[in-house]
């Protein structure tokens, strides 16, 4: 079955395993949303079973039981499952176990225990295992080691092992890029803030308002109309609506939450699963676990301090599937202004940081792409100069694209030659000992050529230019 790793996870189980042998009792793994953490400790799993390793593994939600519990037995791994109205068997070697049932339950015997979407872990079920489990290894896996507090989770977790960003999953074709797209971005300064969170029955009035609520259905048909979407809303009465406002434009939809049976539930997302229904509306259900990789958006209607939540939501379209080249995410609810854009590099920590009010201090400068593909600048106390503008990270060749545009800005107003622009900027740029990329190259070739067809003969050029150019600098 270790054939079937991808090499990251074969890295990662090395670098777990030399973690236990070097006396780390508890080790935090950390790997972005849609890379496989399941598969990863589900090799972990398989290993100490064929050694009769007794293992118990603790989630949060029923139907991550469920999940890990196909994935193991793809494995050849048997299971017992302690989770409410269900019979336990505790002679299995391993146990998944849902806390709920677990804290109310006798607790199976554990060489190792592995605590799925550990960014729950400091709760007090949780952390209770670490005294009733004193000599058992701890494995824990999120793709967002960090609560909203800030605080870190070194008083349960010896060490700390993270993965590359994001941003390398995607060059490597593990994970999809995405489009970001701004909405319309609401008002929340009469929200109450409170345990670090918005509070559910302010925040769903908010997102209720006639502007905010058309502004989802008008995303979605001017950006991705037709595809599979998921929409993340505040509360039940809200994903209702959300549901009934894209019925009501002609868009097949549905809404689940909690609380909706779990035959109904299943229906609807094998409904959804075969493109019958285009846009399914939940309440912190598609949040962790879901497995959808044909998923095409995202659609963010719930704003949140969370940057764990955000990472979870937009990370269900992240994952690659046949013949998808990217995943959309409409940002309806202003998050890329809290949280910056889901690529954005992050910093994780063990030991976390004071203040919740810290936590995105360090994020990356945004800019936006209009319909033409132009570059623009975005200022975040601005966010109604970008709604419906494709947001991107400022990178260090997106510098050089922005430095680009304020030159060619400043050779447009001296009615200077089109290429005027580029050669002035390619001078800075080489004098500097700075180069150029492809992606700078193609950006601002579209850009000039685009100029070029309505621009004077006078300030006009030979399209031919691009072809010698593109050989002088080896792009």
């Amino acid at each position: 079955m270790a054939d079937e790793l991808r090499p990251y996870q074969v890295d990662g189980i090395r670098k777990i395993f030399t973690s236990w042998r070097g006396e780390k009792r508890s080790v935090l793994f950390q790997m972005p949303t849609g890379t496989g953490k399941t598969v990863l400790f589900a090799e972990i799993v398989r290993r100490g079973f064929e050694k009769k390793r007794r293992i118990l593994i603790a989630v949060h939600r029923i139907e991550l039981v469920d999940q890990i519990q196909a994935k193991l037995r793809e494995k050849g791994v048997t299971t017992g499952e302690i989770v409410a109205r269900r019979a336990s068997d505790y002679s299995h070697v391993v146990q998944v176990a849902s806390i709920q049932t677990l804290s109310r339950r006798e607790h199976p015997e554990a060489n190792l225990v592995i605590i799925d979407e550990c960014h729950h872990a400091k709760a007090k079920t949780y952390k209770d295992l670490w005294k009733i489990y004193p000599d058992a290894k701890f494995l824990g896996v999120t793709a967002t080691p960090i609560r909203l507090s800030g605080e870190g989770f070194d008083d349960v977790f010896d060490e700390l092992i993270v993965s590359p960003p994001i941003d390398h999953f995607v060059k490597q074709g593990w994970l999809v890029p995405i489009e970001h797209y701004a909405g319309l971005t609401p008002s929340l300064e009469g929200v109450t803030v409170r345990n670090r969170e918005y509070v559910t029955s302010m925040l769903a009035d908010v997102m209720m308002d006639a502007a905010v609520m058309s502004d989802l259905i008008e995303s979605y048909q001017q950006k991705c109309l037709g595809k599979s979407t998921i929409v993340f809303a505040v509360d039940i009465a809200h994903s209702r609506e959300i549901a009934a406002r894209y019925a009501q434009a002609g868009i097949t939809a549905a809404h689940i939450d909690s609380t909706t049976p779990a035959a109904e539930r299943k229906e609807i997302l094998t409904r959804f699963r075969k493109k019958e229904i285009k846009v399914v509306s939940n309440v912190e259900i598609i949040t962790e676990g879901f497995d959808f990789p044909e998923c095409e958006v995202v659609q963010l209607a719930r704003p949140t301090k969370s940057l764990a939540l955000y990472m979870q939501m937009v990370g269900r379209v992240m994952r690659p599937a046949r013949g998808k080249k990217s995943g959309i995410v409409l940002d309806n609810a202003g998050l890329w202004k809290e949280h910056g854009v889901a690529d954005e590099p992050r910093e994780w920590r063990l030991t976390g940081k004071k203040k919740a009010k810290s936590l995105n201090q360090n994020l990356s400068d945004v800019a936006a792409l209009d319909d033409d593909e132009v570059l623009r600048d975005v200022v975040r106390t601005r966010p109604s100069e970008v709604r419906g503008l494709r947001l991107v990270r400022v990178t260090p060749s997106v510098k050089e694209i922005r430095l680009f545009e304020y030159v060619l800005a400043e050779s447009q107003r001296s009615r200077r030659k089109l290429l005027h622009a580029y050669h002035r900027w390619k001078d800075q740029v080489v004098e500097s000992g700075r180069t150029i990329n492809a992606e700078q190259f193609e950006y601002i070739m579209r850009r000039l050529n685009r100029l070029n067809g309505t621009a004077d003969a006078d300030r006009s050029f030979n399209k031919g230019f691009w072809y010698y150019e593109r050989k002088n600098l080896g792009i």
